[in-house]
């Protein structure tokens, strides 16, 4: 039995006439006090257990001292009639109550208290009866608190000195150094507080000892605003530790300050803690730099540095959280609740002036505007990018135990963080929608309908190509390369860079004295032998060893004619030359085998393009595509003809890897894609993006395959 269910079986109905009868009473322990605001006397209270301040007028606080709790409406207009002067309708008392009861400011007896949480839990049973919810809060936890007033009285008579002129100007100093520290060491102290808050890489161990270090920091610092409020008169009856979404945390409640303290000793209490981290910065500060390094000591001092110095500046110190940072903000500015104020009129204008609800929005003056509006916007963003952040912390936390499933944890603490988000922007939508509806019946007409139906089989029709994008590299259909077969210096050059040659059309001449020779050589020898051959068969001699002379002579001038003919270099296909500045290879020397063109058919293209491994089920051969070369804004029509087996690496500057850094980065598998240039504008090397057309798909196919394909990868 849960505590709505005590108080149903318990608690009888109050009938509306005995509740009638409870009168306002101004709570008997209430703390106030008169201090002059800005010019203007005001009465500042605080009510124990309540973590508003009030403020008063003096006629404000004179009426308010009148509610005794026997007191009727009627009988606090007459009081206060006859002792001011002043008329105030029981109507307008009884307004003026309501709205403080509403911030918990009058005071309730147990039975009171009882009453009332058995009206409210009525109130929330009949809003949640239809539905109740299965995750606590867990966005503030109270775990214990207590009255620490004592012991900060204690604790102030051991260390008051720290209040004096000489320990502050000494402090002072002392920031002076931390400063320079951070100046002269800013990049290390940086990178090593990001590590340090990164919890990827943390252990068990590690997560322990930072949560240890973090919390007795952290009553330190609550124990600094307690005690600075416990200097200026103020009392202290509420400490205590809870858990901010599970991470622990210490608060203390000094509200106190507020009626007796003025504006900078409220500013001192706000900043004291703070202020006694930094000291315990430069403490450490200046034992670390006297341990050796690698000590115990030295790594644990510089642990303290990390957790009180920036994170302690940064975070506290920033006006668009409700922390110190804020409460000195609005100490500084002379406004209290200045985020609730920017947020209320925020708000309030939009739902009037852009939604067009029927909400009343408070005035404020326009220079308090230029405070409010962009306070309003800066400190929504901030908190909705801290919350972003404490997600990314607990997948930061899970990952080094699973990389795989830490977003489960992860999604499940954005959910708990936004889940107020969400509901009071469903409960708007609802407001939104409850408001409109007539208007949204009357615009909703047939043709309207016919439309909002067209759109819906918009995005269930498959009308859509589906593609697979993908970078690609050009290269020429057909190459050849022209090389030396016998060695020898370029005589002549036919063809220039970029000419298109046909099928044995000449592009450079050789030049081989040593060759053309013993051509020449060869060539006479094979007449002398010739002619001793003939004179042999004519003398009935030995013709058979002038003959074997003879061929022998007639294949050596063979072989040597034929040498000389390679010495004139021709193109074996037809295209276009590739070879940059090829005329300037005349009077080189060229070795056998040597490359000295390079000849290519661009008549068609192949664009190798590199596919990642998670669209290579799209694929399939004959697929048709288009390809925009960089160069152009033009696409032109491409097929593909083969995809490889096998992975392979993306070539460098064809893709920016930066963008894969992840757990595992992708394979890229090679696909041949033929592309006609009938044009011969396209060249070799050229990049450029392909889509290649897999098929039709809806939008909503489109949304449903991508989860399809998330669930199933993480399932497997």
């Amino acid at each position: 039995m849960n505590l709505n269910e005590v108080f149903n079986v318990a608690l009888p109905d109050v009938s509306t006439a005995a509740r009638r009868k409870a009168y306002p009473r101004i709570h008997p322990n209430i703390v106030w006090r008169e201090r002059v605001e800005e010019g203007e006397p005001t009465i500042l209270c605080i009510v124990p257990g309540v973590e508003n301040v009030f403020p008063f007028t003096p006629q404000q606080w004179d009426l308010v001292q009148l509610c005794d709790g026997e007191r009727s409406y009627e009988e606090v207009s007459e009081a206060y009639l006859a002792q001011s002067g002043s008329l105030y309708e029981a109507a307008q008392i009884q307004q003026f109550a309501e709205q403080l009861d509403g911030m918990g400011f009058w005071y309730k007896s147990p039975q009171q208290r009882i009453l009332a949480a058995s009206e409210r839990l009525a109130t929330e049973r009949r809003k949640h009866s239809t539905r109740k919810s299965k995750v606590g809060d867990l966005s503030e936890i109270v775990v214990a608190y207590w009255d620490p007033d004592k012991y900060l009285a204690w604790v102030h008579t051991k260390v008051w000195w720290i209040y004096t002129t000489w320990f502050t100007l000494l402090t002072l100093v002392a920031f002076a150094i931390v400063g320079y520290f951070f100046f002269t060491h800013w990049g290390e102290i940086w990178r090593d507080t990001l590590r340090y808050y990164d919890f990827s890489d943390k252990s068990g161990y590690d997560l322990a000892e930072f949560w240890i270090l973090f919390c007795l920091l952290a009553a330190v610092h609550e124990t600094a605003h307690g005690l600075t409020c416990k200097h200026f008169g103020g009392e202290v009856h509420r400490m205590g530790f809870l858990l901010i979404f599970l991470s622990p945390a210490f608060f203390v409640d000094a509200s106190e300050v507020y009626v007796y303290g003025g504006k900078w000793q409220r500013v001192a209490t706000f900043i004291a803690g703070i202020w006694v981290e930094l000291i315990l910065f430069a403490v450490a500060l200046l034992v670390w730099s006297g341990t050796p390094q690698g000590s115990w000591v030295h790594d644990f001092l510089y642990k303290i540095m990390l957790i009180s110095g920036i994170g302690v500046v940064v975070l506290n110190l920033n006006p668009l959280m409700k922390l110190d940072g804020y409460y000195i903000f609005s100490e500084l500015v002379g406004m209290l609740y200045v985020k609730e104020r920017s947020t209320a009129f925020v708000t309030g204008y939009i739902k009037k002036n852009i939604f067009h609800l029927p909400v009343e929005v408070e005035y404020v003056p326009p220079r308090q505007r230029l405070l409010l509006v962009p306070y309003c916007l800066l400190s929504g963003l901030y908190s909705y990018a801290v919350l972003a952040f404490l997600a990314k912390f607990t997948y930061n936390i899970f990952k080094h135990y699973t990389h795989e499933w830490a977003f489960v944890p992860a999604l499940f603490v954005a959910y708990l963080l936004f889940r107020s988000r969400l509901r009071s922007l469903v409960r708007f939508m609802n407001t939104i929608y409850l408001d409109k509806k007539e208007k949204l019946r009357a615009w909703l007409t047939s043709p309207r309908l016919a439309a909002l139906g067209a759109l819906v089989l918009l995005l269930c029709v498959p009308i859509w190509r589906d593609t697979v994008d993908a970078r690609c590299v050009l290269e020429p259909s057909s190459r050849a390369y022209v090389r030396a077969l016998v060695p020898g210096t370029v005589e002549q050059v036919y063809a220039d860079e970029g000419q298109p040659v046909s099928v044995g059309a000449p592009l450079a001449k050789l030049q081989n004295l040593k060759l053309e020779s013993e051509a020449a050589q060869a060539e006479a020898e094979l007449r002398t032998a010739s002619s001793r051959a003939t004179s042999e068969q004519l003398r009935y001699g030995s013709f058979g060893a002038a003959e074997r002379e003879r061929h022998r002579w007639a294949e050596r001038s063979r072989q040597l004619s034929d040498e000389l003919l390679q010495l004139q270099l021709r193109a074996p296909i037809s295209g276009v030359v590739l070879t940059p500045r090829i005329r300037d290879r005349v009077g080189s020397t060229v070795a056998a085998g040597a490359i000295v063109a390079e000849v290519a058919d661009l008549s068609t293209m192949l664009a190798r393009i590199y596919v990642p491994e998670f669209d290579m089920n799209k694929l399939r051969v004959g697929a048709p595509a288009r390809l925009r070369p960089a160069s152009s804004f033009a696409t032109l029509p491409a097929t593909v003809l083969a995809i490889a087996p096998a992975s392979s690496q993306i070539p460098d500057g064809l893709l920016d890897k930066s963008h894969y850094q992840g757990m595992r980065p992708p394979q890229f598998y090679v696909a041949t894609v033929l592309v006609l240039n009938p044009s011969g504008l396209l060249r070799d090397g050229v990049s450029g993006n392909v889509k290649i057309w897999v098929g039709r798909r809806s939008i909503a196919g489109f949304g449903w395959r991508e989860v399809r394909e998330f669930v199933g990868r993480k399932i497997w």
